[in-house]
Formats: C-alpha cells, sequence, structure tokens
C-alpha cells in the first residue's frame, strides 16, 4: 500500500466558477510535520476538508481532480472510512464538544466509528494530552487550552495515521500554544504524520519540517520550513507573519 497523502490538479469551488483552491497537487509524505499558512481566505481550511472525504461528501460543490489517502480516492470511500486514517481537530473546540463529560466526549467518536478496547483508548488518549484526571469533568467547564487538548484526545483516541489542526492556537495564550505544539512534536516523534494549519510561523519554525504558503487558493511555495519561512519580503507582501529567527536585530 502506498503510505502517504497525494493530491493531483486539484480544483475546488463551493460556487460555480469561483475557486478556492486552484490547481494544488501536493505529495505528503508519512510521518512529516507539515505546517500549512496564509491570510484569511487563503483556502486553508478548504484544503484540510480534503483530506478525509469532508469534501466531497459532506461539504459540497465542484471538485476537480485527485485526493489519495494511502493509494485510496477519497472519492470511492465514505468519511467514516477516511476518518479512522485522518483525524481533523477544527479550530473552534467549542463547536464541537456536546457530551456530559470528557470521557463521553472521546468516546463518542469511538462508538460512532464501531472501534473496539474503547475504554484503553480513552485513557490512553488523556494520558497523552496530560489529561488523565479529567475524564468525568465537564467539557464546558474546561479552559480553552484544555478544551484544545481534548479535541486533540477524541482524535487520539482514534489512533489515525495522519493528525489535521485547523489553527489549534488561534483561542489559545502562549503557555498553552506551546503545550499544544510539544504534544504533537511528540506524536510526530512517535511515528504519527502532523499537518498543521498555523497562522503563527514561529511555531511552524521551531516544529515542523516543511511548510506550505497558501495564496488566493494556490501554493505558493513549498519545501523546508526554515527555507520557506527566510522569503521575508513574499511574506511581508502576503501579510503572513515574519518568524522571530529571521528579523534582523
Amino acid at each position: 500500500m502506498t503510505k502517504g497523502i497525494k493530491i493531483q490538479k486539484v480544483f475546488f469551488s463551493y460556487i460555480k466558477n469561483n475557486p478556492v483552491l486552484n490547481n494544488i497537487s501536493l505529495n505528503i509524505k508519512a510521518g512529516t510535520f507539515l505546517g500549512i499558512t496564509g491570510v484569511n481566505g487563503s483556502g486553508k481550511s478548504t484544503f484540510a476538508y480534503l483530506l478525509n472525504g469532508i469534501i466531497p461528501h459532506l461539504l459540497k460543490g465542484q471538485l476537480q481532480g485527485k485526493v489519495l489517502i494511502d493509494g485510496i480516492s477519497t472519492k470511492t470511500k465514505n468519511v467514516a472510512y477516511f476518518s479512522k486514517k485522518v483525524g481533523i481537530v477544527f479550530q473552534n473546540p467549542d463547536f464541537s464538544l456536546f457530551n456530559l463529560t470528557v470521557k463521553e466526549e472521546i468516546a463518542f467518536g469511538l462508538k460512532n466509528l464501531s472501534l473496539n478496547n474503547q475504554e484503553n483508548r480513552i485513557k490512553r488518549a488523556l494520558k497523552n494530552v496530560g489529561m488523565t484526571n479529567f475524564a468525568l469533568r465537564d467539557p464546558q467547564t474546561l479552559s480553552l487550552g484544555e478544551k484544545e487538548k481534548l479535541s486533540l484526545a477524541s482524535v487520539l483516541a482514534l489512533d489515525t495515521q495522519y493528525i489535521v489542526l485547523d489553527e489549534p492556537t488561534a483561542q489559545l495564550d502562549y503557555k498553552n500554544s506551546l503545550d499544544l505544539y510539544k504534544i504533537l512534536s511528540r506524536l510526530n516523534k512517535e511515528g504519527k504524520t502532523i499537518i498543521t494549519i498555523e497562522h503563527d510561523t514561529d511555531f511552524l519554525w521551531d516544529y515542523t519540517y516543511e511548510t506550505i504558503i497558501l495564496d488566493k487558493g494556490q501554493i505558493i511555495l513549498y519545501g523546508p520550513t526554515k527555507k520557506i519561512l527566510k522569503n521575508i519580503n513574499l511574506l511581508k507582501k502576503l501579510g503572513i507573519k515574519t518568524p522571530k529567527a529571521c528579523v534582523r536585530k
């Protein structure tokens, strides 16, 4: 089986003749830590929805081209199939937390996908994000940082090879953001493929191996993070934050 995510000449429009993604081709290697950045409206979230079948099965529009997850086209299987391969942590955890306890929240996806060893999966996921003692807490009483970790734990319990995070630090302070990236780095070193959509290029600089810059639905640059983010003039032109490591003193 071919491992990795392969995107071949993808165009996608929610509205006819108004492309949100424009001729996207990319090979994402299994085991990498990939960053995706760009200003609001550049197509980042739509890109994420390609990666586990949300597009074309749940979000309707015009899709051309192919997305292959471990060699399987997202057009040929349903979202449940790809949810066992690619887990997505959405931007605002409050929109995805609706169960009465942390444990029930994590169990929800496991039950929907009929996965076995649910108790062990829940315990292991909570341990992975440092929330072992939170199982019986009401998710709505958690801090934003804890809610983000809970959303990640819900994905970790599924034990997917690929983990996609859409702006995971958008609502977090620096400490919680740093804690989250340390967890992601550890998971990556353990073999998980991490794909993070991130506006804070300092985190991309410190943690990712490769970075994509999206603009107006197109890949403008793609390559090793520390090479891509040294394009200071381009970053400024596009309105993307320059990493502190690249700011001339």
